[in-house]
């Protein structure tokens, strides 16, 4: 009778303890990283009233006989699963998807946690808000280099940090030189009229069509009132150099520099010899006098403008010029304003548009009280396709920078950004896991700490060793299930009440037994 009550006084006992439980979990359930406990039971060691027996002859084998004493709590396990993660937009929040943990130190001691919401502290120290506990992980050094295999230290953002400027060494060009470029050559009048001694006239058309080479046209002279002498002269090629120079070939391949013009001047006729256009000239003349005066404007350059830094983090521009001077040739020219031409080269391509070859450079200058410049230019990726020409140029140097502001990314590296648009590594956040998590003990303040049984703590990046990836800007959220807490908190109560009804019931059978003496 006695057991039955003892018995009922666990079974309460114990229902507190997992109402208890569940009630700290619904009290957490908007707590940032909380990971929610549950209780678990079990039986009690059973009185033995008669031993088991074996069958004997005849006889078959009986149980034992055996009434339990109770239940106790088996364990109270912390349930590590993942939380949803709630968005915060500020840099310092950082949540974990995944096994780990971060890591928060105070001299040697080292407390974990998954609740990210770090703040910056008067001298860039990360810390935990409610404790002032620095955030772990590994400092960069001055290139940005992080050793993961050096001592945890608490990470600090180097408030008011500059990076040193850095003189431009390298141009890379990125371009496409327009391979249909080329000149435009028309003489006007045409046609254009000369005059026979009896007073006829003739009028020459000169009609020319672009061969697809470079500055190279077809001519074919027609005649209206007249003829050419020599026939082969009324056909053939005009090319136009770089420097502007012109050259005539005729239809059988001999430069020439007149033709003649038989006017139907009477019954004879009359000769007029008409001069080509020629270098340092650029009309048809019969004798001094020009007839057709020649209009021709070179093919198109590209020009592009980039911004280089000298070794105190002055600018200087560098205008690049380039200019078509042959099939497949193009010619570069760099200069500054102060100091004029300071580069020139060629680029020569091949029948599909590729560079071939590349001269002329290093570009050198020397800016007032700064370090000489020596820049040597990249032309790798420039090609000449028929397409409108386009030029990019980059150039690897930069002024001084201060610290702007920093991003965590999901590895957990904290990069600085600077004033001049460049980016440096700052600090790497450490990760925390271990074999059995569940084994950690609770200090307060949504921290754990390690015990005998949590396993050796492994220290990692993040995404190392299932240890996760981070979420900069979020929060991971409580992993209570309310639905489940209040399933269990409804069932917990029954349970308590059905144990206080055998305390009830055997206190009246006491009675009873009591009453007996009467």
């Amino acid at each position: 009778m006695l057991r039955s009550m003892f018995a009922g006084v666990s079974g309460m006992r114990n229902h507190q303890i997992r109402l208890d439980a569940i009630g700290n979990n619904i009290a957490n359930v908007n707590t940032v990283g909380y990971k929610g406990s549950r209780v678990t039971f079990q039986d009690t060691l059973s009185q033995t009233i008669r031993a088991a027996t074996a069958p004997q002859r005849e006889r078959g084998g009986m149980n034992a006989f055996q009434i339990g004493l109770g239940m106790s709590v088996a364990s109270v396990d912390v349930l590590h699963t993942q939380g949803n993660l709630q968005m915060t937009g500020k840099t310092t929040d950082l949540a974990i998807e995944g096994e780990g943990f971060f890591i928060l130190g105070e001299g040697a001691e080292r407390f974990y946690t998954r609740a990210g919401m770090f703040t910056l502290e008067r001298d860039g120290r990360l810390v935990f808000p409610s404790n002032g506990l620095l955030l772990q992980g590994w400092m960069a050094d001055d290139e940005g280099r992080i050793d993961t295999n050096q001592p945890l230290t608490g990470i600090t953002l180097p408030i008011g940090a500059t990076i040193a400027p850095t003189a431009t060494a390298h141009l890379t060009v990125t371009a496409n030189l327009d391979a249909s470029a080329n000149g435009k050559l028309t003489y006007e009048p045409s046609p254009f009229t000369v005059s026979g001694a009896g007073g006829h006239e003739a009028q020459v058309t000169v009609t020319l069509v672009p061969t697809g080479h470079f500055n190279r046209w077809e001519y074919t002279l027609n005649v209206t009132g007249g003829t050419i002498a020599e026939a082969e002269r009324a056909t053939g090629v005009i090319t136009i150099d770089q420097t502007g120079n012109i050259s005539v070939i005729d239809s059988n391949g001999t430069a020439v520099t007149d033709f003649t013009v038989n006017v139907q001047d009477g019954a004879a006729g009359t000769p007029v010899v008409v001069t080509f256009p020629a270098t340092g000239d650029n009309a048809f003349r019969v004798g001094a006098a020009a007839v057709s005066t020649g209009s021709f404007t070179p093919a198109p350059s590209v020009s592009s403008t980039v911004e280089v830094y000298d070794s105190q983090g002055n600018v200087h521009l560098l205008t690049t010029v380039f200019k078509k001077t042959g099939d497949n040739t193009w010619e570069w020219e760099t200069s500054t304003t102060a100091d004029g031409v300071v580069g020139n080269g060629t680029l020569s391509f091949n029948n599909y548009g590729q560079l071939t070859a590349a001269t002329g450079g290093p570009v050198q200058f020397t800016p007032a009280g700064a370090a000489p410049i020596s820049i040597q230019p990249d032309f790798s990726k420039v090609t000449q396709y028929v397409a409108e020409s386009s030029v990019d140029i980059d150039q690897d140097g930069y002024p001084m920078g201060y610290l702007d502001g920093f991003t965590i990314d999901k590895s957990g590296r904290v990069v600085g950004v600077f004033s001049n648009g460049l980016t440096k590594n700052i600090a790497q956040v450490a990760v925390a896991t271990f074999n059995n998590p569940s084994g950690l003990e609770r200090v307060g303040e949504t921290m754990f700490r390690a015990s005998s049984n949590s396993g050796t703590v492994r220290v990692s990046p993040a995404g190392v060793g299932g240890s996760g990836s981070i979420t900069p800007g979020a929060l991971e959220m409580s992993n209570v299930d309310l639905s489940q807490e209040f399933t269990d908190m409804i069932v917990t109560q029954r349970g308590f009440q059905a144990n206080s009804r055998i305390i009830t019931a055997s206190d009246e059978m006491l009675q009873e037994l009591v009453a007996l003496k009467r």
